[in-house]
C-alpha cells in the first residue's frame, strides 16, 4: 500500500516537472520570436527612411543628383549630335530674269560664307555653279541663294560618315604602329634575305598607310565643306511678257531684219555661182555666136526678082 502511494507521488512530481519544463520552453520560444519580430521591425523602420530619401531623390522636381544627371545626359546627347561628321549635298534650280546678276550674287554669297566656286558652266539660257561652302554656314547661304529667283527644284542630302571617320583614324594609328615594329625588325635584321623580305612588307604597309591618309583627307574635305550645285535658268516667260504687243517700230525692225536676211542669202548664192559664171560665161557667148552664124547660113537666100 505504501509502495503504491509512493509510486503515484513520484509519477505526479514527474508530470508536474514535465509541465513546468514545457512551459519554460514555450516562453523561451515566444521571447525569441518577439525579439526577432522587434529586430525585423527595427530593420524595417531603419530602411524606410532610406527608401523615402531615395524616393525623394528620384521624384520629379526633387532637389537631387538625378535631375543633374538628366541634364548632363541631354547636354551630352546634344554635344554628340553636334560632333557628328556629316557630308551635306544640296542641289538647286532657280529661275531668274538676269543670269549674269544671279551668277555674280551667288559668287558673292559663297565668298562671304567663306567658300569658293569650284566649277562654272554658262550658256545664253542657263548657268550652273558648283559651290563649296563651310558646312556650318551652308544653310544660311542656301537660303540666300533661294532668294535670287523662283526655286523650281530643290534637293538636300546629309550622309553621316562618323563611323567611317573613326574607323579610318583607328586604322591609321594601327598601321603606323605596325610600320614602327617593321622598322625595328629591319634594324635588327642581319641576313640579306630577311632584309629584302622586311623591306617589301614595309613598302606594302606604307602604301596602305598612304591610301588611308588620302581617304582621311577626302573625308575631312567632304565633311568640312558642303557641296551646293545651283542652276540658274532664264525666265523666258518674263521676257515674252515684257515684249508686249508688237507695234510699228517692232514691225519695221522685223521687216528690216527679214530684208537683210534675204539680201545676205542672195549675196551668198551669187558668191557661190560667180566662179562658174566667170568660166562658163565666155563659152556660152562663143557658142551662142557660133549657133547664130550657122543659123544664118542655113537659111535660104531670097531669089532675085526678074527684071521687067
Amino acid at each position: 500500500m505504501e509502495e503504491t502511494v509512493h509510486r503515484r507521488m513520484v509519477i505526479g512530481y514527474a508530470a508536474i516537472a514535465a509541465v513546468l519544463a514545457l512551459a519554460a520552453c514555450g516562453g523561451a520560444d515566444d521571447a525569441t520570436k518577439d525579439e526577432q519580430a522587434a529586430g525585423d521591425a527595427n530593420i524595417e523602420e531603419g530602411a524606410a527612411p532610406e527608401r523615402a530619401d531615395a524616393g525623394d531623390m528620384d521624384a520629379p522636381g526633387g532637389d537631387g543628383a538625378a535631375s543633374e544627371d538628366a541634364g548632363g545626359v541631354i547636354d551630352q546627347v546634344q554635344e554628340q549630335a553636334l560632333g557628328r561628321d556629316i557630308i551635306y549635298t544640296v542641289e538647286l534650280r532657280v529661275v531668274t530674269e538676269d543670269l549674269d546678276e544671279a551668277t555674280e550674287r551667288a559668287t558673292s554669297i559663297t565668298q562671304g560664307a567663306g567658300g569658293f566656286v569650284a566649277n562654272e558652266r554658262a550658256t545664253e539660257e542657263r548657268a550652273t555653279l558648283t559651290l563649296r561652302i563651310p558646312s556650318d554656314e551652308h544653310a544660311d547661304a542656301v537660303s540666300e541663294l533661294e532668294d535670287l529667283g523662283d526655286v523650281a527644284d530643290r534637293s538636300r542630302t546629309a550622309e553621316d560618315v562618323t563611323h567611317e571617320v573613326v574607323d579610318v583614324e583607328s586604322r591609321i594609328e594601327s598601321q603606323r604602329a605596325s610600320i614602327a615594329r617593321i622598322q625595328e625588325l629591319l634594324q635588327e635584321a642581319e641576313d640579306v634575305s630577311d632584309i629584302v623580305s622586311i623591306e617589301s612588307e614595309l613598302a606594302r604597309r606604307e602604301a596602305d598607310l598612304d591610301a588611308l591618309l588620302s581617304r582621311q583627307e577626302h573625308l575631312e574635305d567632304q565633311t568640312s565643306l558642303a557641296t551646293v550645285t545651283v542652276t540658274f535658268e532664264l525666265d523666258e516667260e518674263g521676257d515674252t511678257e515684257e515684249a508686249g504687243t508688237p507695234g510699228f517700230l517692232s514691225g519695221l525692225g522685223a521687216g528690216w531684219d527679214a530684208f537683210v536676211g534675204v539680201l545676205v542669202v542672195a549675196t551668198a548664192v551669187l558668191g557661190a555661182i560667180l566662179p562658174f559664171l566667170i568660166i562658163a560665161g565666155p563659152l556660152a557667148v562663143a557658142l551662142w555666136y557660133w549657133f547664130r552664124r550657122r543659123r544664118v547660113r542655113s537659111e535660104p537666100q531670097p531669089e532675085p526678082s526678074p527684071s521687067t
